[in-house]
């Protein structure tokens, strides 16, 4: 089973460069015949009382988010960097990472799926930072460091 995971891809977190635009432009292609079985997107939210606000001072989405801009197969909400469960993933699907923050959130579930042993690639052309271009080659240069033929720059 092929996997199209769309990592946080709401437009609170829209960027200035257009990444992010461009990014749902391919999700919807992707959705509508671009060889995926099954599009699973994660939605970060922030409860009021999660480690965001206790350790970043960070205050976004407490009173909720927007609906997402692509369709999916499932919607899985979050309060943190990465999945509490991963167990919605066949062990035996191919699992394509997408989008926001290369260096967070995208890095902390590539991660997670490394040690759950896990058939997985980052598609980096469809991932980005609000932090800039800069933030997101950082991001992209850990992911290279930790698992070099999981990145995938030109997909």
């Amino acid at each position: 089973m092929k996997i199209l995971l769309a990592v946080d891809l709401q437009k609170e977190f829209a960027d200035k460069d257009g990444k992010y635009e461009d990014i749902i432009k391919f999700l919807k292609e992707a959705v509508r015949g671009g060889g995926y079985d099954k599009v699973i997107a994660t939605k970060c939210v922030n409860s009021g009382k999660s480690n965001f606000i206790r350790y970043n001072n960070w205050h976004k989405l407490v009173k909720g988010t927007s609906e997402l801009e692509f369709e999916a197969d499932e919607v899985i909400e979050k309060q943190s960097y990465g999945l509490v469960d991963y167990s919605m993933f066949p062990e035996d699907a191919t699992i394509d990472i997408i989008g926001y923050d290369t260096g967070a959130c995208v890095l902390k579930i590539a991660l997670d799926l490394f040690d759950r042993d896990y058939d997985f690639k980052i598609l980096t052309k469809y991932c980005y930072s609000t932090g800039g271009k800069e933030h997101h080659e950082r991001g992209v240069r850990i992911l290279k460091d930790l698992m070099e033929k999981a990145v995938y720059e030109d997909e």
